[in-house]
């Protein structure tokens, strides 16, 4: 699953718990979801839309769709909380250092940012706290069926290629009408209904932004339905068989997928060419360790001896065989082959990355033990096509991911016991 931390669109709830006389407009389970909660989320919610600049729901439709979110958040954290699952304040800081590093900001930045757009930064921080919890919540209940096979990326690497549609980003739209996880014929029906009549609207030149903000329910509610750029293989399966086919600015006919009927727009479609390069060194290395015979200090003191023998030109090979650990590559003289940095241990990569040919490296400290490491020979290749293959894997693998999240939301939704008791925002 796609699973971003962005800082300018944060729809997770930011709950102020109830005073005791509090109006309650929405029982989850054992829960209350009340009025101060809800007003407090949409008066969160209208700042950011009105800082974005998108268009601004009626205050009724507004929320609806926050109190729809509302019940979704508490329904996770309650399951969240029975399989104890949490996130600690130091992941929690660090998460949101990263946030402001990948986006260049300092702490400081982020916090001003932020309460620009009407959000407090502890706030934000109860939210950030809230969206990890859940994302591995999500991991959990359904992350172990995902598998790709070999034979799917081949096909869809053929496909693609037939099409070539390989390197191309999608910028889609998109608006949801969203139905239950088994619907009856006639609520598919009037789903079918909506999305016609909005896509009559649409073609009559009324602004698909607009219609995504205020009849869509969607997680994408501050984006007015805005998916962001994907590759096709990211993109649910039944949005792909329709953008293949489409140019930019098409809107599509209405598409049953599992959550419910959708709209989907392509906004662009932009070509990614990228050439990718891995830098292969040919490497040998000898192994110590300590064990039953020999004690940490004592396979320190060796490993500097043999470096010391190694330098006034001992034979490496024969060295190899006779001292190493590793035993699979003693044998041949304690030749690794033909490696590149993610097929070793972090330290090992780092002293590879940065010797020079032919020379011995000082002891290199792993979770291994201690290794002396000498490159033979280095050369850079396009690594292209294998990157390809491991790309489209992972893109499968986060469009598996994002459709069996939707189904299982669905599926927690229709077995909880849920009643919204002012009927306006039903």
């Amino acid at each position: 699953m796609r699973f971003k931390f962005v800082i300018f669109l944060m729809c997770v709830a930011w709950i102020v718990r109830a005073e005791p006389l509090d109006k309650v407009v929405a029982i989850v389970n054992e829960q209350v979801i009340t009025q101060s909660e809800l007003d407090e989320q949409t008066a969160l919610i209208r700042q950011q839309i009105m800082a974005k600049q998108s268009a601004m729901p009626s205050d009724q439709i507004l929320q609806k769709q926050v109190l729809q979110h509302l019940i979704e958040v508490d329904l996770q954290l309650q399951m969240a909380k029975n399989h104890d699952i949490v996130v600690d304040a130091q992941e929690l800081d660090e998460t949101i250092a990263g946030i402001a590093e990948r986006n260049h900001l300092t702490l400081t930045q982020l916090r001003e940012i932020l309460e620009k757009q009407g959000m407090p930064f502890d706030a934000y921080r109860d939210n950030m706290r809230k969206e990890m919890v859940m994302h591995r919540l999500q991991q959990k209940a359904v992350s172990k069926d995902i598998v790709v096979s070999n034979q799917q990326v081949e096909d869809f690497l053929k496909t693609a290629a037939l099409t070539q549609k390989i390197n191309q980003l999608y910028h889609v739209q998109n608006i949801l009408i969203p139905l239950s996880e088994a619907p009856t014929s006639t609520q598919v029906q009037k789903a079918f209904m909506k999305a016609q009549a909005l896509l009559i609207k649409i073609k009559q030149g009324s602004d698909f932004s607009s219609l995504a903000s205020t009849e869509s329910n969607s997680e994408y509610l501050l984006e007015s339905g805005d998916l962001g750029e994907r590759h096709l293989a990211e993109l649910p399966s039944m949005f792909a068989e329709h953008l293949a086919t489409m140019s930019t600015g098409d809107v599509s006919p209405p598409i049953r997928t599992g959550n419910g009927v959708q709209l989907i727009k392509l906004l662009a479609l932009n070509e990614q060419t990228e050439r990718h390069e891995v830098v292969k060194m040919h490497v040998r290395h000898i192994l110590l360790k300590p064990d039953a015979n020999m004690t940490v200090d004592s396979a320190t003191r060796q490993a500097n001896n043999l470096y010391e023998q190694l330098k006034s030109g001992k034979d490496f090979a024969a060295m190899a065989k006779n001292y190493s650990a590793d035993a699979a590559s003693a044998v041949k003289g304690g030749d690794l082959g033909w490696v590149v940095a993610d097929e070793v241990v972090p330290e090992f990569a780092h002293a590879m990355a940065s010797l020079p040919l032919h020379t011995i490296s000082h002891p290199v400290k792993s979770v291994f033990g201690w290794h002396l490491i000498e490159v033979l020979e280095r050369k850079t290749i396009d690594d292209s096509y294998a990157y390809q293959r491991q790309q489209v894997r992972h893109q499968l693998e986060e469009r598996k991911l994002s459709e069996a999240v939707q189904n299982w939301k669905q599926h927690i939704r229709s077995d909880a016991y849920i009643q919204i008791m002012d009927k306006k925002l039903a």
